[in-house]
C-alpha cells in the first residue's frame, strides 16, 4: 500500500532485541497470501541451518503459489549461538552455503534427477518437485563483506548484497569489484546496487534522535553479542576502504555510543532523523552507486505504531528526493 518493492525478513534465533523470525519462509508465505505485486526477498535465509532438500522444494512452492515473486537470498550466518544448539558448527558455514546454492540451482533447473557431490553435501539421484516459475530459477543473491565471496557470486551470475556496506567507499569497492568479475565471466554488471541500513524517520528531529537511540542500541548490543568475529571483519574492510586522506576520522578504538556509531553519515549504519537528515544519510550511498535501498525499520523491539509511522513518513517525504 506504501509502494514499497520489496519485503524483507531475516532469518534469526534465540535473541529478542535483534529478530524474531526463525522461518522467514513460513513468514512469506503468509505475506504472500495477503499480497499480489511485492517481491519476497528474505534478507537472509541462513542456508546451514535450513535441511537442502527442504529448502529446494520451500522455496520453489513458494514462488509457485506467489506468482513468481521469490528473490533467493541467502547468508552463511555469523552468529555461533545461532549454529550450537542446532549442534552445527559454524565455522564451514560459507563452504556449505555455497553448495547449498548450487544444488537447489541444479535441483531448479533440471528437467530430472539429480544428484549432488560435494564436500558436506552428499545428495543422490533425487528429483526436486515443484520447480520454481521463474525460469530458470528466481534471482540468486548472497550478503557479504569477503572479496573472496563476491569473486565466487560474480563468475556465476549470483548477486551480491554488502554485508553492512555503510561507507559509501564500502559500497564503491563491491559494487566495482562485482561488475568487473561479471564481466570478465561473460555476465553483465549488476542492475542491483543494494545497500543495508536500519532506519526511523520522525517529523520532529529531536524526537528521532530519542528514539533511534533508545531502540537501535538495543539491536547493536544484540549484534555484539555472537557477532563479534563480523564485526572486527566489518571495521578491517571498512578501514581498508577507507580514503588515506580521510583517515582521521576513524580510529580502530573507539567507545561505543550512539554518537561514535551514528554520527558520521559516511560510516553509520543508521539513518535516523527527519526527513531532510534521512536525505543527507541516504545521499551519501546513492553518489557512491546504490540505487535499492533496504531498510531495516523495525529495531530493538520497536512499538509496532513507530515503525508504521516512520515507514509511511519515509516513502511520502524521504524517497522521492533521494
Amino acid at each position: 500500500e506504501l509502494g514499497f518493492e520489496a519485503v524483507c525478513p531475516a532469518e534469526h534465533h534465540f535473541s529478542a532485541h535483534y529478530g524474531i523470525m526463525p522461518d522467514v519462509l513460513d513468514y512469506l508465505s503468509w505475506v504472500s497470501s495477503r499480497t499480489e505485486k511485492i517481491k519476497l526477498w528474505p534478507m537472509v535465509i541462513v542456508s546451514p541451518l535450513n535441511e537442502t532438500i527442504r529448502l529446494a522444494e520451500r522455496v520453489a512452492m513458494l514462488d509457485q503459489f506467489s506468482g513468481g515473486r521469490v528473490v533467493f537470498s541467502v547468508g552463511s550466518g555469523y552468529r555461533s549461538y545461532e549454529f550450537e544448539p542446532f549442534g552445527l558448527d559454524i565455522k564451514d558455514n560459507w563452504k556449505i552455503m555455497r553448495e547449498q546454492i548450487e544444488f537447489c540451482v541444479k535441483a531448479w533447473k533440471s528437467d530430472g534427477n539429480v544428484s549432488y557431490d560435494g564436500q558436506f553435501l552428499k545428495i543422490k539421484n533425487v528429483e526436486i518437485q515443484p520447480k520454481t516459475l521463474q525460469k530458470p530459477h528466481p534471482p540468486v543473491f548472497i550478503t557479504t563483506a569477503r572479496d573472496e565471496q563476491i569473486a565466487w557470486a560474480a563468475e556465476r551470475g549470483f548477486y551480491v548484497i554488502p554485508a553492512a556496506g555503510f561507507s559509501p567507499w564500502e559500497l564503491s569497492h563491491v559494487y566495482d569489484l562485482y561488475d568487473k568479475l561479471a564481466q570478465e565471466s561473460g555476465f553483465g554488471k549488476s542492475e542491483y546496487k543494494v545497500f543495508f541500513k536500519w532506519i526511523y524517520v520522525d517529523s520532529n528531529d529531536k524526537r528521532a534522535r530519542e528514539y533511534a537511540e533508545k531502540f537501535f542500541m538495543k539491536t547493536i548490543m544484540a549484534f555484539f553479542y555472537g557477532g563479534e568475529h563480523l564485526y572486527k571483519h566489518l571495521t578491517k574492510k571498512l578501514i581498508e576502504t577507507w580514503p588515506e586522506e580521510r583517515r582521521d576520522e576513524i580510529k580502530e578504538s573507539r567507545p561505543i555510543t550512539f554518537d561514535t556509531l551514528c554520527g558520521n553519515p559516511n560510516y553509520t549504519p543508521l539513518a535516523w532523523g527527519d526527513p531532510k537528515r534521512v536525505i543527507d544519510f541516504l545521499s551519501v550511498c546513492r553518489d557512491a552507486g546504490a540505487n535499492f535501498f533496504i531498510g531495516g525499520f523495525n529495531m530493538g523491539a520497536m512499538d509496532d505504531s513507530l515503525v508504521r509511522s516512520s515507514m509511511k513518513l519515509f516513502m511520502e517525504k524521504v524517497i522521492p528526493y533521494v
